[in-house]
């Protein structure tokens, strides 16, 4: 498909879009929460580049702008009245507010069409110098949006932003917007916090060919405690050669077709897993090139993020218990943990476990959770399942730990376990140790939010 096809139907995509807004205006329907949400977010940050969210989810009743982007201090008020009076109304309000303060660029989207001419003067005597503020530039509508895009170079680039329009203007998207636009008002929503995360991945992934003679170490193990077989497993077999070359124990590798694979940068001499390479043999890839090679990539994949998961929650004395398959926080005395929310606060992560005589521990409480990996639709996420341990001294599993457990999950409401994974998001993305060393291979983003929409009385 040659260019000018492409941009030919994403005008004519794209005035759909605007022929939508003016049928549902001129009807007295028109919300601009749903084209906030489902439209407009993905197109804008397509278009420009942004990370824009709807500003009503960081703040309720955010004043002066609809969608906001902190990182690049970009906020964007979205109208479909294109009046000069409208135009004054937000920048006063955007003024008396201080969002100038937070953001360096304020954008105007016109969802109809914007008039021919503004008055500059009239705007600039509104912001007084506190902010920068020219109509041509800041007050944007589908024609500027057209325009960007007929400037585009790249033909996958314009594929993409295709078929996002495809998408949002399929019979079926047209449909949801008009059946939540004419029952509005008997449908409720509420936001939710599924226990999900987005991870953050680094860019590359170096893949070495493995430089080990399993006879040999094999036959070396049995002078040690550790005494390996000719059957062990290849991870037993290079944990083993890390010992013998004394590289600090580090689980943030996996091993993958006689290959090593890692995060951490093997071409660097000072790298202690470099040593476990051949030298010349490294080959650097983007993450996404790499799952995207095959499912056998992806699963190795996904087994190197588990991987360097446990690596993190090990800086932080969160340990691993392979046959619970949970990460537990580890203490063997009453282990606390201050740290933020809407307030600083202080939480108990272990706890000891009295007799009524109070003269006698029986158990150690720990907070623990499972972390589950997994890949939807190009992005990596991770969810996150909160529990608890019970051990008789911090470290060895107490045997009636199940009967412990089910005991204080009967006592959980939602709310308990909510608050529980805030915390856990918390500890996987602050440091929560004096002495806690950065680990810049992986972390993940803020709790994700939905919006659902139901019908009220159902």
């Amino acid at each position: 498909m040659n260019k000018k096809r492409i941009i030919d139907r994403i005008i004519e995509l794209y005035t759909h879009f605007r022929v939508e807004v003016e049928t549902y205006n001129k009807a007295n329907l028109f919300d601009i929460n749903i084209y906030s949400e489902t439209v407009l977010i993905p197109l804008l940050n397509a278009i420009y580049g942004l990370n824009l969210k709807d500003a009503n989810f960081e703040e309720k009743n955010f004043s002066a702008v609809d969608l906001i982007d902190k990182e690049n201090r970009v906020a964007i008020q979205v109208t479909s009245t294109a009046s000069g009076e409208k135009i004054k109304h937000t920048l006063k309000t955007y003024l008396k507010d201080r969002r100038y303060e937070d953001f360096d660029n304020v954008l105007i989207y016109i969802l109809t069409a914007k008039q021919k001419k503004y008055s500059d003067k009239t705007f600039k005597n509104i912001i007084d110098g506190k902010f920068e503020f020219e109509s041509s530039k800041n007050i944007i509508d589908s024609s500027d949006v057209i325009n960007e895009i007929k400037s585009w170079i790249s033909i996958p680039r314009a594929i993409d932003f295709k078929d996002l329009l495809e998408e949002q203007f399929s019979s079926d998207a047209q449909e949801g917007r008009k059946y939540y636009l004419e029952n509005k008002d008997t449908l409720d929503s509420q936001i939710i916090y599924p226990n999900i995360l987005k991870i953050i991945l680094p860019k590359n992934i170096y893949v070495g060919k493995l430089n080990i003679n399993r006879e040999e170490i094999v036959k070396r193990s049995w002078e040690t405690d550790f005494k390996l077989k000719f059957t062990a497993s290849l991870r037993k077999i290079i944990k083993s050669h890390m010992h013998y070359l004394g590289i600090e124990p580090s689980v943030d590798w996996h091993e993958f077709e006689n290959n090593l694979i890692t995060f951490k940068n093997l071409n660097d001499v000072s790298e202690p897993l470099s040593k476990l390479v051949e030298l010349g043999s490294v080959e650097v890839f983007t993450v996404k090139e790499f799952f995207d090679s095959g499912e056998n990539y992806k699963t190795a994949f996904a087994r190197l993020v588990n991987l360097s998961f446990t690596e993190l929650l090990k800086l932080k004395n969160i340990a691993w218990l392979p046959k619970d398959k949970i990460y537990r926080f580890s203490s063997s005395v009453t282990r606390k943990i201050t740290w933020k929310n809407k307030k600083t606060a202080t939480r108990t992560v272990v706890k000891e476990l009295w007799n009524k005589e109070k003269n006698r521990i029986l158990a150690f409480q720990h907070q623990a959770f499972a972390l589950n990996v997994f890949y939807i639709d190009g992005t990596w996420f991770l969810s996150v399942k909160p529990t608890y341990s019970i051990t008789y001294d911090g470290k060895r599993t107490h045997g009636k730990a199940g009967k412990f457990i089910d005991s204080q999950k009967r006592l959980d409401k939602n709310q308990t376990v909510y608050n529980h994974f805030k915390f856990i998001t918390y500890c996987l993305r602050n440091k929560i140790k004096e002495d806690e060393k950065d680990y810049p291979y992986i972390n993940v983003d803020k709790a994700i939010k939905l919006n659902l929409t139901f019908k009220k009385n159902f």
